[in-house]
């Protein structure tokens, strides 16, 4: 699969902070170290794309990266980091 640097980016955040909800505005922040501006639609166009190249089976009810309306989006799903050995 092939992802932007901003889609890479954003995905980082996700699992930097899984299972965490997160506004438009923490994850403009996060991703792309500026504020969240009214009418930016940015990083809506970044996630909706992100979850076609995660393969979400249906982009109403989301696996991957959840919307909670009112409050953000997060990633649902466990993460764990393991030690890669050259």
């Amino acid at each position: 699969m092939t992802m932007t640097k901003g889609e890479f980016i954003l995905l980082s955040v996700y699992l930097r902070n899984p299972n965490r909800l997160m506004s438009r505005d923490q994850l403009t922040e996060q991703a792309h170290n500026r504020a969240w501006r009214p009418f930016d639609r940015g990083i809506d166009v970044q996630i909706g794309r992100l979850r076609r190249k995660l393969k979400e089976k249906d982009a109403e009810t989301p696996e991957f990266i959840k919307t909670v309306r009112g409050g953000g989006h997060m990633l649902a799903a466990d993460v764990t980091e393991e030690a890669i050995e050259r």
